[in-house]
């Protein structure tokens, strides 16, 4: 136990934030470093609980009055314990975890799929209305297949990617901070991008045995290609561009 450097209280008016007043000090004398340390976490973790709950005055309520506690027991007094409170507040982000992340990663994955669904499905049903009025594949056909292929495998990506979720993952489950829109329509333009790269026999890819030029005339390779180009989106940008640097000849 040691002597606490805070005042710690529910700030006014804005009464989902921790108020950390420092104590004054005599001369010389500093901050302990835990007790610091202790002070960023709790503010970090609060952070977070806004993010996830600022909304749900409850479900906030539930995990603001537990932190608060243990902001006050670590760094408030003359018998302030900050390892207790690190080990309470590493506590409460499990519970936290345990009670929360899957329903957060449900969520985002509904939301996710709807979107994947929103935009594949008029592409597909496009593609085969070409192919019905022309009695043949259209090569805009193929880039549509390749197009709905990416968007199944942006969904699939994110499930490969995020096995496990931690408290710190909560708030921002992916890093770019992309919403789920935004993620399938960027990952879809590069795909179309490596498509015509393809096309153009700018590249030449082979898997197996098969050729990814075919991705045109045929729909499951089509999909194919796009699936995987979805499932590998976070290489995606850096692919392209290194082969937009090639063109212009830059290093």
């Amino acid at each position: 136990m040691s002597k606490g450097y805070f005042w710690v209280s529910r700030d006014q008016p804005s009464t989902q934030d921790i108020h950390f007043k420092q104590i004054e000090l005599d001369e010389g004398e500093t901050v302990p470093e835990e007790q610091l340390e202790l002070r960023d976490k709790v503010d970090s973790a609060l952070t977070t609980i806004r993010i996830l709950f600022g909304d749900k005055p409850e479900r906030f309520e539930q995990y603001f009055r537990p932190l608060l506690s243990l902001a006050q027991l670590g760094l408030v007094g003359n018998s302030s314990n900050p390892a207790l409170a690190q080990r309470a507040l590493q506590s409460l982000k499990n519970e936290i975890v345990a009670r929360e992340a899957g329903a957060i990663k449900n969520g985002y994955m509904k939301r996710l799929g709807i979107w994947s669904l929103a935009f594949a499905l008029p592409s597909i049903f496009i593609a085969l209305l070409l192919d019905h009025f022309l009695n043949q594949r259209s090569p805009f056909g193929g880039f549509l297949f390749l197009w709905s292929g990416c968007m199944a495998g942006v969904w699939l990506s994110f499930g490969t990617r995020n096995v496990v979720i931690t408290f710190e993952d909560l708030g921002v489950l992916e890093k770019d901070r992309l919403s789920p829109a935004i993620r399938l329509v960027f990952a879809g333009l590069l795909t179309v991008v490596i498509g015509l790269l393809i096309s153009t026999k700018a590249i030449v890819l082979e898997l197996g045995g098969l050729s990814t030029a075919e991705f045109i005339e045929d729909t499951k390779v089509a999909l194919l290609i796009g699936a995987l180009c979805g499932i590998s989106e976070l290489a995606l940008s850096a692919k392209v561009s290194q082969h937009a640097r090639d063109f212009l000849g830059e290093k």
